[in-house]
């Protein structure tokens, strides 16, 4: 796995890295409970598994190297550790987060689908701005900042890490500046609202994008 990209701010190191679509098992050390995880995956899964791993142990610099796990949500963490991770994956790249807020990044490699279900995702002002955005950036092809907003949302989701968010109803992008390559998210679901600082690369081959909670933390993951 080689690591393409590794972005330091404040307490939050995000990484950007591409695989050779192999799965070297001994390469992390792996304990007992993350072999079952990974024994239980397909040879594709198993690879994607690995290489986020191993990425994210690369820019986390863990000394011994916490044993990567999941809660009762299926959101990733570090056992013992109150830092908040996540990870992504898409073809041969994949991203991982480290950072002492609640994070969220991914990293889609471009692809028609997106147009397909972007009524699953994308409202009518969010269709609004991906045109505004597509004006002030003469681009001629919309999809770069679909997956902006795709990825956004799923960033926003990954870093609420509790599921059951809509991401037509409780998810919103705003304030995208192309200069900056930054954003603003929100998530608004019943008594909860929460807001996210947004950054994004969108790169020949990929959309990457990663949030972290404009909150601090309130809880503590452990053994």
């Amino acid at each position: 796995m080689e690591i393409l990209e590794k972005i330091t701010f404040g307490q939050t190191v995000v990484g950007l890295g591409q695989h050779n679509g192999k799965a070297d098992l001994s390469g992390l050390d792996l304990s007992e409970d993350e072999l079952n995880i990974v024994k239980a995956l397909s040879p594709r899964k198993q690879v994607e598994w690995v290489s986020s791993r191993e990425l994210l142990h690369q820019i986390a610099t863990i000394s011994p190297r916490p044993l990567c796990l999941y809660d009762e949500f299926g959101k990733p963490y570090l056992a013992g550790s109150d830092k908040h991770i996540s990870i992504s994956h898409s073809e041969t790249w994949c991203a991982a987060m480290v950072s002492d807020r609640p994070c969220g990044v991914d990293v889609q490699v471009y692809s028609d689908t997106v147009r397909r279900i972007a009524d699953r995702f994308l409202t009518t002002p969010d269709l609004r701005k991906i045109n505004a955005l597509k004006q002030s950036d003469a681009q001629q092809d919309a999809l770069p900042f679909l997956h902006l907003f795709w990825g956004a949302k799923e960033c926003l989701y990954k870093a609420y890490g509790k599921r059951k968010l809509g991401f037509r109803e409780h998810l919103f992008i705003s304030d995208i500046d192309l200069r900056t390559n930054t954003a603003r998210g929100e998530i608004n679901y019943e008594q909860v609202h929460l807001s996210y600082d947004i950054k994004f690369e969108l790169l020949s081959e990929v959309a990457w994008v990663y949030c972290t909670a404009c909150d601090m933390p309130d809880t503590v993951h452990g053994e």
